[in-house]
């Protein structure tokens, strides 16, 4: 599901990257986090103190290490954009990509996360390797995440995909920060939560819902969305699992035990 990206509500006006270089001699360097959407981390920021906004980039300490969290925009190559401008502005430990996905596997449900073993580009066919210790998460499923070039809307599809590809969930953003993240020679993990299963089909035609950015417009998903009784169905669904999905993907980002498991 998809939210605008703006976010008022959360910390205040600063340098990010400035607050990072304060405490970096103390703490080390920091763990870069790239979502596409701002309603996507909101339950994450909530649970930390001292958060600082600058334009798209959040920062703040977790345990008393530098994290940055920059929000980036639906698609590939938003992801790549925000990533590789933040790579090139400051020295990090890793980058990670968090954010929401739906399911291929027939075990996960809704408000499942994955902690990704490896990410492949549907377009390019590009396998990047993940690390699993980079941010683990409680609880977590493991697999191959699938990066698509659209949102993958049909069951059918959905049973598709996880069999020529062997992948367990789908997104947008992967392989664009696991692009950047390899172009500058740092570690790379991808942590997603499931808004929408693999047996759930989703009515809406996502190409009416383009933006001249490439990416996803959320005005006109909400027009969609309006378009007829099933896509209010639909996207009540969506707007449902987005909700869960947000809060589970924070409870595994900010559990105190980070153990992912199988």
């Amino acid at each position: 599901m998809v939210a605008p990206t703006r976010d008022d509500t959360l910390g205040t006006e600063a340098d990010p990257v400035g607050a990072v270089d304060g405490v970096r001699g103390n703490a080390g360097l920091p763990i870069a986090l790239v979502a596409a959407l701002s309603w996507e981390v909101r339950p994450l920021l909530r649970r930390q103190s001292g958060v600082r906004k600058s334009g798209t980039v959040y920062s703040f300490l977790r345990d008393g290490a530098p994290v940055l969290l920059a929000v980036a925009g639906v698609g590939e190559e938003n992801a790549y954009r925000e990533a590789h401008r933040l790579l090139e502005r400051v020295a990090v430990r890793g980058i990670v990509t968090i954010g929401f996905a739906g399911g291929l596997a027939d075990f996960l449900n809704r408000g499942d996360v994955v902690l990704a073993d490896h990410v492949m580009d549907q377009q390019t066919g590009e396998r990047y390797d993940c690390s699993g210790d980079l941010w683990p998460a409680q609880h977590a499923h493991r697999g191959g995440l699938l990066s698509a070039a659209e949102v993958i809307a049909s069951a059918a599809e959905k049973r598709n995909l996880a069999g020529k590809w062997g992948a367990v969930a789908v997104d947008m953003e992967s392989a664009g920060v696991a692009r950047a993240a390899a172009e500058s020679g740092v570690e790379f993990a991808a942590i997603k939560a499931i808004t929408d299963t693999s047996m759930e089909s989703i009515s809406f035609d996502f190409e009416r819902c383009r933006s001249e950015h490439k990416g996803l417009s959320y005005w006109k998903i909400i027009r969609e969305g309006m378009r007829t009784s099933q896509t209010i169905r639909d996207a009540w669904m969506l707007a449902r699992g987005a909700r869960v999905a947000a809060r589970a993907l924070a409870a595994a980002l900010d559990s105190p035990e980070l153990s992912g498991t199988r």
